[in-house]
């Protein structure tokens, strides 16, 4: 803030537009339950004050059973979903021109995410906010750069991990030192 009370300012200015200052008021809004809800909670909370009706989400393959789960949920509390998996499209590693060098196994086809393609299907079905679930690292700042719509995320994805990044910053006295 000291360093760069400019941009500070600018930042606040733009509160001033109606749609921005409502959803920021919104976000604000969710914090009265603050320690009191889990991140679906919220999520569902969000959407509910943001008056959104239709909802996307964009799942990773082997998150399917939690999208599955996660969508019912929301169906459950009134919402329209459409969701859209990873490997939509049928992408290839040739399709990007992956080098044989760098492919899992050189000489194959690889399958590839196609988060591009995700952000696409969620636009085009008119998704008022999109929910990101275990897209890899890379795939999902693909998805949010090309999405129209509001972007929240779920879930990350961390294989090693049980899907909780923090963990290795949480143990890293122990592990990584």
């Amino acid at each position: 803030s000291k360093l760069h009370p400019e941009l500070m300012a600018e930042a606040k200015e733009k509160l001033k537009d109606p749609d921005k200052r409502r959803m920021a008021q919104d976000v604000a809004r969710t914090w009265k339950d603050y320690c009191k809800l889990t991140r679906v909670e919220e999520t569902v909370l969000y959407a509910r004050l943001r008056g959104f009706k239709k909802l996307g989400l964009a799942f990773c393959v082997g998150l399917s059973q939690e999208a599955e789960l996660f969508t019912n949920l929301l169906i459950n509390e009134g919402f329209e979903v459409v969701s859209v998996c990873c490997m939509c499209g049928a992408l290839s590693s040739d399709d990007v021109g992956l080098p044989e060098e760098d492919k899992i196994v050189p000489g194959f086809r690889q399958p590839m995410c196609n988060p591009i393609g995700q952000a696409s299907v969620l636009d085009d079905c008119g998704c008022e906010l999109n929910i990101l679930l275990g897209l890899c690292v890379g795939d999902d700042t693909l998805f949010i750069k090309h999405s129209q719509a509001p972007v929240t995320i779920l879930a990350v994805k961390d294989r090693v991990l049980a899907h909780n990044p923090l963990g290795a910053l949480y143990t890293s006295r122990h592990i990584y030192t």
